[in-house]
């Protein structure tokens, strides 16, 4: 399941959980932009909405719409496809989830612009207790916003993969907290049954 959804948990890795400190990736002003993924040599488009605590990514892969809604106070992410009114849930990897806040990420290892913005680079390298684990830098602005990773991510029993992701367009304006709510009317199936929907309709990406 979760080799197949590595373009969407590249982003969750950067993501963080309900803590009384600031998490790596959790925004503190609410914004929306434009994303993109690199990914074994494709590139795939689709946009982000933001508030403290909360997530919510957007893409078309191959002819289907998927979207993620990221909650950090549940530690889960719900992955629905809209055209089909079906959603799944998967927990918050443990390279996300044991690793702390923003405190540990000690000093910036760069600084300079990205996308028109001011901002620090950090290296991150994480590793969870379920085999999980995150290595490659971040870029963050002075509102903590992800502006891009780049770096190799690890699912749970796989191997590394390597990606990248940079938002454009950042827009930074108050968000709908409704945006980030599961939609009523939703069937929830097994993610396996998720991923055999998905897998239909997405494009073959050849294995390196």
């Amino acid at each position: 399941m979760r080799r197949s959804l590595v373009l969407l948990l590249f982003a969750l890795a950067a993501s963080g959980t309900a803590s009384a400190g600031r998490l790596v990736g959790d925004t503190a002003i609410p914004f929306s932009a434009d994303r993109s993924v690199e990914w074994k040599g494709k590139t795939y488009l689709g946009t982000i909405e933001a508030m403290p605590g909360m997530q919510r990514h957007e893409e078309v892969f191959g002819a289907i719409r998927v979207v993620a809604i990221l909650r950090a106070d549940q530690q889960m992410v719900y992955l629905m496809l809209p055209d089909l009114h079906v959603f799944t849930k998967l927990p918050f990897p443990k390279a996300v989830t044991e690793q702390g806040d923003v405190s540990r990420l000690g000093k910036p290892v760069a600084r300079g612009p990205i996308g028109g913005e001011a901002a620090k680079q950090y290296r991150v390298e994480r590793t969870g207790s379920d085999g999980s684990a995150l290595a490659g830098a971040l870029w963050l602005s002075d509102d903590w916003i992800v502006l891009k990773a780049d770096g190799d991510w690890t699912a749970p029993d796989h191997q590394p993969e390597h990606g990248t992701l940079a938002l454009s367009n950042i827009r930074k304006v108050p968000q709908d907290p409704s945006r980030f709510e599961l939609p009523q009317g939703y069937s929830e199936l097994s993610p396996e049954a998720v991923q055999g929907l998905m897998s239909l309709r997405m494009p073959k990406v050849k294995s390196q």
